[in-house]
């Protein structure tokens, strides 16, 4: 019974400055991460869409 009543003060307790630190470089890390995947992306999508005009402006110069 005492653990129940410790694990209960526990979870409403404030927790410390070093455990929300710890929980904001998580996120950070996350955030991060989601950015980088993100930029990764555009970065696919720049090529892609560079390569399409090239090919597009050949093929159009191809046919005068």
């Amino acid at each position: 019974m005492n653990k129940l009543i410790e694990y209960i003060k526990n979870i409403y307790a404030t927790p410390s400055a070093e455990v929300i630190a710890l929980r904001e470089l998580e996120e950070a890390k996350r955030k991060l991460l989601e950015a980088q995947s993100g930029r990764e992306y555009a970065d696919s999508m720049c090529k892609y869409h560079d390569a399409r005009i090239k090919r597009l402006t050949n093929y159009i110069k191809g046919m005068e």
